[in-house]
């Protein structure tokens, strides 16, 4: 992309669409960054992720969250609307141990981690 213009035969500098409003409304469109609106994670103190969506107006019955081949998927469906929102997750996550839980309209999963392998003595036998 060219960094000059040319407007009645002068050269003038071209600043991004944002730098004339503050802000642009365009930026993932050109960046290519994944937004998901609404939705928080955070880490957790046991190490593990917390995930936050927005589900106002969905019951739980409206509610699909699938976890398949390291993807987490929330689909919500109603008569009027509906939306699905999906994460990669990192390799670390026990896909054995996802919760799921919904409140005033706020679906929170709970990632955990793999837990460590620890060292296991083996017993010897003998004949």
């Amino acid at each position: 992309m060219n960094d000059t213009m040319t407007r009645n035969g002068r050269a003038i500098a071209a600043r991004p669409f944002g730098d004339l409003l503050g802000w642009d409304p365009f930026r993932n469109f050109a960046t290519g960054a994944n937004t998901f609106a609404g939705i928080e994670v955070t880490r957790s103190e046991q190490g593990g992720f917390t995930v936050y969506v927005p589900v106002a107006g969905y019951k739980p019955d409206q509610i699909d969250v699938t976890l398949e081949d390291g993807v987490l998927t929330v689909t919500g469906k109603s008569e009027r609307r509906q939306f699905t929102r999906s994460l990669l997750l990192p390799d670390e996550i026990d896909s054995e141990n996802v919760g799921a839980h919904v409140e005033h309209g706020l679906l929170t999963l709970t990632l955990n981690i793999h837990p460590k392998a620890q060292p296991k003595k083996i017993a010897i036998t003998s004949n």
